[in-house]
């Protein structure tokens, strides 16, 4: 699922049986994982109410993200590119899928903001009122709202281009509206990459300067007292790994794309 087409729309060359099986397997194992995991978090979350931290809402929301991708997205997109080389679907699922795969990103890239700012207020601000659990809930309905608005043109610019009379591929077309298709791709990248990356950039580099800045104030006689902030800062250390692996990710997302 690409953004446009550059030329005529060919086939692409089929790969190997043997790939094939490979790809099968670890795209399943994937799924399996994705669905799987992400939905024991759920319900754990659910199921215990010492579970219910704002931290852990985050985190489940992120978890749905994942799930969304993985049964949405990742099974067409891997049948259509690496099995079959058109779109098999029909044309409703295309823009559904589509979108679909937008919205899952979009719902990653500001939870995992909303997680940064809460850290941030958490260590930073520790004086400061954080964010209750309802504000929590209130903001990934916000998060939602926005994952599920945004992308709406790709509902009516997703279709199937036909490379022969029966086989095609799923593509954003824009109807040969170039402009609006680098208006629309532009506004997608600031919104859904350079503004979360920048609000996570500045929380955790002030987290760590926070956390390095305390340390040296540290006495030596606080020897206890340092291991215990080493073991905080070691578990702080993933949502600046989320953080970090989003941004790779999600750059490699767009050089895909182009």
């Amino acid at each position: 699922m690409n953004n446009s087409t550059n030329g005529t729309l060919q086939s692409a060359p089929k790969i190997s049986t043997v790939l094939q099986t490979l790809f099968i397997m670890m795209y399943s194992c994937i799924i399996i994982i994705a669905v799987g995991g992400n939905g024991i978090v759920c319900y754990l979350v659910y199921a215990y109410k010492r579970m219910r931290t704002v931290p852990n809402y985050f985190i489940v929301n992120l978890a749905l993200s994942d799930i969304i991708m993985a049964i949405f997205c990742i099974p067409f997109t891997f049948v259509a590119n690496l099995m079959l080389n058109y779109w098999p679907f029909g044309e409703l699922l295309c823009p559904a899928v589509c979108y679909l795969q937008i919205v899952s990103v979009f719902l990653s890239a500001y939870t995992l903001m909303a997680m940064s700012v809460d850290r941030y207020i958490v260590i930073v601000h520790p004086f400061r009122k954080r964010i209750t659990t309802e504000y929590a809930l209130f903001i990934i309905l916000i998060i939602w709202i926005l994952s599920l608005s945004i992308p709406i043109p790709t509902l009516f610019n997703a279709r199937i281009q036909y490379y022969s009379n029966t086989s095609g591929q799923c593509l954003e077309t824009w109807e040969g509206n170039d402009r609006g298709r680098y208006a629309y791709s532009v506004i997608i990248m600031v919104l859904h990459y350079f503004a979360p990356m920048l609000v996570m950039m500045f929380c955790y580099t002030t987290i760590r300067y926070h956390i390095w800045l305390k340390h040296n104030q540290k006495d030596d006689h606080n020897s206890r007292r340092l291991q215990l902030a080493s073991a905080k800062q070691k578990r702080r250390f993933i949502p600046s790994s989320l953080f970090a692996m989003y941004g790779r990710c999600i750059h490699r997302f767009y050089d895909l794309k182009s």
